[in-house]
């Protein structure tokens, strides 16, 4: 465990049940999505959606970034956490591995993404003519991301790591 993270934890769940886990990456995975959706139309070069391979490119690098500098070093590491990153984690990665600052700026993608791609998509739908279907997507975005703060509170809230990780969404009690 990182040195920071040492005696630092505090009370909370143990491991997490398997339809938590399940429930809150299908959250997860379906707002990047459709926000892969919503970049399509963006910026195409000879019909290939230029914005969506990056963006798909994008979310793979950080979430594997993640894995290594924000949960090789977790308590959670080789543990069921609420995101079920920690066995991920330890698959792929040694304990200890990563590097808590590289996590911390890693972790703003989660802060930062949103607001971007709404932005890039009303910008797209303003500038050029999308199907209304464009408009619908871009409210389904938006609710997904209106759900998914008080989803990942709500699994952060209960971690033994909440005050220290940073990535954590919910501070220590």
């Amino acid at each position: 465990m990182y040195a920071c993270y040492q005696n630092k934890t505090v009370s909370g769940r143990e491991s997490f049940p398997l339809w938590w886990v399940i429930s809150e990456n299908i959250l997860y995975l379906s707002t990047w999505i459709v926000a892969g959706i919503l970049l399509w139309p963006a910026w195409q070069i000879a019909g290939l959606p230029v914005l969506t391979v990056l963006w798909g490119i994008s979310v793979l690098v950080i979430q594997i970034a993640l894995k290594k500098h924000n949960c090789s070093g977790c308590y959670y590491y080789d543990r069921r956490c609420h995101l079920g990153w920690g066995k991920i984690s330890a698959a792929l990665f040694a304990r200890d591995s990563g590097s808590v600052e590289t996590g911390k700026k890693l972790s703003l993608f989660y802060i930062v993404s949103p607001p971007l791609v709404l932005v890039i998509s009303v910008l797209t739908g303003v500038l050029q003519p999308v199907p209304r279907i464009y408009w619908g997507i871009a409210g389904l975005f938006i609710v997904l991301n209106a759900v998914t703060f008080p989803v990942r509170k709500a699994g952060c809230s209960r971690c033994k790591m909440r005050a220290v990780c940073p990535g954590s969404a919910a501070p220590a009690l």
